[in-house]
């Protein structure tokens, strides 16, 4: 581990009199920050080379002779921690700096968009694909916003949000897209704290209205039972495959307890185990296990040795042996998911139902149609594999509670 350190001075300053704080800047594996040695010195009087003050300094003695002894202690304290087989890290040297002058720490100045680009690529290599896609639409929609010119962290303020929480809701961005945008934003600013790019006395988040952001109410997306039937039943011609397909993975993903598209395209055979279906969700990192639906059962069965099915194991034909990385498989699923529902949504209107049906509307749908059979809220919320009452009450918002309804009315 490579470890470094000179003195600096600030190039900016708040103090009346243009003086400019000297400090101390330690690199370690290319990254830096700041401890001030709280002395000070015009620049004219600063000689960046010597990385001392010149003779025109009133105390340049006194001045001189401290960051020599910060420098002489700082190497004692790496080659003595290098004898030992130990690691030197930024606290333990800013310490040695603290105790010779007293001096604060000052975090490193570092540019948004840049911050960005580095979450998303240790995301990346950690194979959280979706979440670094996350953060590059976020990044995305920012670049917009500022006109692609970068600003440094301790520029921006909640006037900054404000302001941008407005050009979103006039380009008609839905809350939910909001949602994603600003608690994107806000996990990168707290991951900036925590790593001392940004003091933790600047968090423009603090005064922004984030309430509504936490959980944003949805569109109404859920369609009845008699609609799912209506679906289940149209006859679609043979060579219509990729209809067919379309049909099976909405039809699939709500006779198993709404399991999502992303965990639908990348089951197994090896997770169907004696008609129980055995999988761990992406998102959440949580096993289910299930007995399978008839229904389901039936589009198991036709894609069993069905010509052209996938040829590394994959129940449905979504992802093949060519799909071989992480994000070639991640890429595959978003262009067939939007292919089906595309063509799911036309299947729908053509049988006469109003609302844009997705993929999504399956998972939705499955626990309305709970609820309206009386499976309780509990119940439901479980089977989805949600941590929380409130996120199943947000899938249920479509239909109020029917079981209180009749209790009320019968009770009447």
């Amino acid at each position: 581990m490579a470890v470094s350190t000179k003195f600096v001075l600030r190039s900016q300053s708040t103090l009346s009199d243009s003086n400019f704080p000297i400090m101390v800047q330690i690199i370690i594996d290319r990254k830096n920050q700041l401890v001030s040695t709280k002395k000070y010195c015009k620049k004219e009087q600063w000689q960046s080379r010597e990385q001392s003050v010149s003779r025109s300094h009133p105390k340049h003695k006194e001045i001189n002779l401290l960051l020599r002894t910060i420098a002489s202690e700082i190497d004692f304290f790496i080659i003595s921690e290098g004898k030992k087989g130990n690691r030197p890290g930024f606290e333990e040297i800013k310490d040695i700096v603290r105790n010779l002058t007293g001096g604060h720490t000052e975090p490193e100045r570092r540019k948004l968009f840049v911050l960005f680009d580095e979450q998303i690529e240790s995301l990346k290599k950690q194979d959280r694909i979706g979440y670094a896609d996350t953060f590059k639409s976020t990044l995305g929609s920012l670049k917009n916003f500022m006109g692609d010119k970068d600003k440094e962290l301790l520029s921006i303020n909640t006037s900054f949000l404000l302001k941008y929480e407005t050009y979103l809701m006039e380009r008609g961005c839905a809350i939910t897209t909001r949602s994603v945008y600003f608690r994107t934003f806000r996990t990168l600013w707290k991951n900036a704290i925590r790593d001392k790019f940004c003091p933790e006395s600047h968090y423009p988040f603090r005064d922004f209205p984030f309430a509504k952001y936490n959980k944003p109410r949805t569109k109404k997306r859920a369609i009845t039972k008699a609609q799912i039937d209506l679906i289940a039943s149209k006859v679609i011609e043979p060579e219509d495959d990729l209809l067919i397909n379309s049909r099976n993975y909405f039809l699939f993903s709500y006779y198993c307890r709404g399991i999502n598209f992303i965990d639908l395209g990348t089951l197994k055979w090896s997770n169907i185990i004696e008609d129980e279906l055995h999988y761990i969700r992406a998102k959440t990192k949580e096993e289910f296990r299930f007995r399978l639906h008839p229904e389901a059962i039936k589009i198991l069965d036709y894609y069993k040795g069905l010509e052209g099915n996938s040829d590394a194991g994959y129940v449905f034909p979504i992802i093949y042996k060519r799909h071989a990385t992480l994000q070639s498989i991640r890429d595959r699923l978003q262009k067939v998911r939007t292919r089906v529902n595309r063509e799911i949504k036309e299947l729908a209107k053509s049988l006469g139902i109003q609302k844009p049906v997705t993929t999504y509307v399956a998972r939705h749908s499955y626990a309305t149609v709970l609820r309206r059979s009386g499976v309780s809220k509990e119940n439901i919320g479980r089977s989805l594999g949600h941590d929380s009452l409130k996120t199943t009450d947000i899938y249920l918002e479509d239909i109020g509670d029917p079981i209180l309804d009749d209790l009320i009315n019968d009770t009447l």
